[in-house]
């Protein structure tokens, strides 16, 4: 529940550090849009104003240009001179800016920014002017002087007034554009301005955190490994203690057993065939925690060799009888490839276990099954639960406060199942017909190293799948 609730907490922490870092990137990028977006607008709307500024200025430089023209050909006729010259530039200048008005108005009208009374004002001002100029060419000054102060002033002053109003307008939105980009500006600047020191800081601790977990991750495996190569060395050097003096009392133990006083008293006999069981149970334990320390230690290795699976199990099944138990042996005769002392190791583990915590009938049958040799151990008890069947072969496999095999240290079966693999076989648990099976299958040696004598029915069977 705890390493649940610190999972969850890291998933938030996490989480709450994806959303703030995905806001803030949503809100910088919104200001960058903002940003140009305004720029855009900006541009556009200056663009604009300088267009209404020039139609502006090209309509007052045509109308002053006409009544310049006006006047001096009027001066002309009253007085006999010639401005000829000053009259016909007036007229040239008044030509070149009704082009560069109608050009603005164009423009203005392209970004939507003149109204259809613009366009009809500048419309009829440019006739106006048109028809003044063509007047002037002719010498009609007096005409002229009438189109261009009865006709020409008062709709340039309409038009200036529909100009004027449309440069006020988008000189206000310059101005209102270019404030909240400015105010844009200064909060992307102090997001900048606080949002990197703030990622600085916090990859900083991240950091430092992530090297102090690191720095306490190595401490405790360091620990670890210094725990585990004591206590595989403890178990190792107990295990070589034990079994110096185990040697020494079953070896004694086994002499008294041949001693006429203790085979003519029963009670004798008896504590002599129990010393000897025990201290055959006590070599056991201790040879298994010891293998178990050296698999741990990947100290543990295997010398092959041709290895004759019935007299193996003979070998087993005769020292445990001398300890007083009873075994059936069935074995056929077959050669397979293997190391010797390993594969007594798994036999005497599955026999005693067997013998003691299984039921009074303990039957060990051989065969060959295709590439592999077949050795069963098999007892009439109870069995192990269902709940605990499929980790049957692993360490300290418990039942409740219990190992899986009563009495036992709760290595046995997943050393025999480590050492039917290390050497190429397997091992398996099953119920059938209210008995307990364990299987183990290792592979036979090769077909031409095998005398057909030996393995009857086992010549021809080359192609046969690996069983197991």
């Amino acid at each position: 529940m705890r390493f649940w609730r610190q999972g969850a907490s890291k998933w938030d922490r996490a989480l709450g550090i994806t959303l703030v870092a995905g806001l803030a990137m949503l809100v910088l990028l919104g200001l960058v849009f903002a940003i140009a977006y305004g720029s855009q607008r900006i541009t556009s709307d200056a663009t604009s104003l300088h267009h209404a500024d020039e139609v502006l200025r090209s309509a007052t430089v045509v109308r002053a240009q006409l009544a310049l023209g006006v006047n001096a050909g009027q001066v002309d006729r009253q007085f006999g001179s010639d401005s000829s010259e000053a009259i016909e530039l007036s007229l040239e200048e008044a030509a070149q800016a009704l082009e560069d008005m109608d050009t603005g108005l164009d423009a203005l009208m392209t970004e939507g920014m003149a109204v259809e009374d613009v366009e009809i004002l500048g419309g009829m001002f440019a006739a106006t002017a048109n028809e003044a100029i063509d007047l002037m060419l002719v010498e009609e000054y007096q005409s002229a002087s009438t189109v261009v102060g009865d006709r020409l002033r008062p709709e340039f002053n309409q038009l200036v007034t529909s100009l004027v109003s449309i440069r006020d307008e988008l000189a206000t939105s310059v101005r209102s554009s270019d404030l909240l980009l400015s105010q844009i500006g200064n909060i992307a600047r102090f997001l900048v301005a606080f949002l990197l020191p703030a990622a600085v800081i916090f990859i900083y601790r991240d950091l430092l955190r992530r090297q102090a977990r690191q720095t306490d991750l190595e401490s405790r495996l360091e620990s670890a490994r210094q725990i585990a190569e004591a206590r595989e060395e403890f178990i190792a050097n107990a295990s070589h203690e034990l079994r110096t003096p185990l040697t020494s009392i079953t070896g004694l133990a086994m002499l008294l057993e041949e001693t006429p006083a203790i085979q003519d008293d029963p009670g004798s006999s008896e504590l002599v065939e129990l010393m000897i069981s025990e201290s055959f149970d006590l070599n056991r334990m201790v040879e298994d925690l010891l293998t178990t320390a050296r698999i741990d230690a990947g100290a543990l290795f295997y010398t092959f060799q041709d290895v004759h699976p019935e007299a193996e199990v003979t070998e087993v099944v005769e020292s445990l009888k001398r300890a007083g138990s009873v075994i059936e042996v069935s074995c056929a005769p077959a050669v397979m490839r293997a190391d010797a002392v390993r594969y007594r190791q798994i036999l005497r583990n599955l026999v005693n276990n067997a013998g003691k915590y299984g039921g009074p009938n303990v039957r060990v049958l051989g065969s060959v099954e295709g590439r592999t040799y077949l050795c069963e151990v098999i007892d009439d008890g109870d069995g192990v639960p269902d709940e605990i069947s499929d980790r049957l072969f692993e360490r300290f496999v418990h039942q409740g406060q219990q190992t899986a095999v009563r009495g036992s240290v709760g290595l046995g079966l997943s050393i025999v199942h480590a050492l039917a693999q290390g050497m190429g076989g397997s091992v398996s648990y099953r119920r059938m017909n209210d008995q307990t099976h364990f299987a183990v299958r290792m592979p036979l040696a090769d077909l031409a190293t095998v005398d057909p004598q030996l393995t009857p029915g086992l010549v021809g069977s080359g192609t046969d799948s690996l069983a197991g």
